[in-house]
């Protein structure tokens, strides 16, 4: 992805888990390792909470957690259904809205922090997460909450997810008792993505064909079963045809018990040949 020039600096705060707004683009920013592990470093790939809403009656709550054992500074920005930026209110300071948060984050603990607002129209978002240096680890997820106005309150649950899912599948459970929405998204900065989604029914055979190209920055729910209107039940996969690789997705099944959220299943490399 593209580097960036962070528009504000990040100012260190006491050793305790603190969020503060953060005005700056955290996509794209590369850092480098700070030679205190000796380990062998994973991949740095998990960087994006694909959908988050908030209004009156929703609200998000973004919980990080630091998996090294000294102090990391992690920043996220917030981003709109067609690309552009997204401020949101939070609780940190339920007055200012801002597009980006940068939380200290002491060791081993989690910092969180929830969406406040007041409006009775839904506000979409996805976020892109990470840490300064790339090589400090944490990962997070973020609780989506709906309460009715008779009290109830129902949630689901999205892990951070890799900002690279060029190939995955995800399974379409019985359209009689569940409607699925497919949440996919492309969180590079620049440079389309055009996808080939193809529905395959329980014999293994492809039964339909869709495509959808998504602009940089671009969230798009597709509801399962309106686009495959003629399938009970199947297998939903997704590949890359074209464009840039950063894209990722979820699904969120909706049913008389509530909302669940399914990360996309993606197929493993396979292992280096043995020597």
């Amino acid at each position: 992805m593209k580097s960036l020039v962070l528009l504000a600096s990040i100012v260190s705060v006491a050793a305790s888990a603190q969020t503060t707004a953060f005005d700056g683009h955290v996509r794209g920013v590369a850092g480098k390792d700070n030679g205190r592990r000796q380990i062998i470093i994973e991949r740095d790939v998990n960087h994006v909470f694909p959908y988050i809403l908030a209004s009156a009656s929703w609200t998000t709550s973004i919980h990080l957690t630091n998996l090294e054992d000294h102090d990391i500074q992690v920043v996220c920005e917030f981003v709109g259904p067609n690309g552009e930026e997204k401020p949101l209110t939070f609780d940190f300071d339920d007055k200012t809205p801002t597009a980006g948060t940068s939380s200290q984050i002491a060791s081993l603990s989690t910092a969180s922090f929830k969406s406040v607002s007041t409006e009775t129209a839904l506000t979409t978002a996805w976020a892109y997460c990470s840490a300064e240096p790339r090589t400090e680890r944490f990962s997070g997820y973020a609780i989506v909450r709906n309460t009715t106005a008779n009290g109830a309150v129902r949630e689901f649950v999205t892990p951070l997810q890799p900002e690279s899912e060029p190939v995955f599948s995800v399974p379409f459970l019985a359209a009689s008792d569940n409607t699925t929405g497919l949440v996919v998204l492309n969180n590079a900065l620049e440079g389309d993505a055009s996808l080939g989604i193809w529905m395959i029914d329980t014999n293994g055979k492809q039964v339909d064909a869709r495509t959808l190209t998504l602009k940089a920055g671009a969230l798009r729910i597709v509801v399962l079963n309106d686009v495959f209107k003629d399938v009970k039940e199947g297998t939903v996969r997704v590949v890359k045809l074209e464009g840039t690789q950063y894209v990722t997705a979820m699904a969120l099944k909706t049913s008389i018990a509530g909302y669940t959220a399914l990360p996309v299943l993606m197929p493993k490399e396979d292992p280096p040949p043995a020597p």
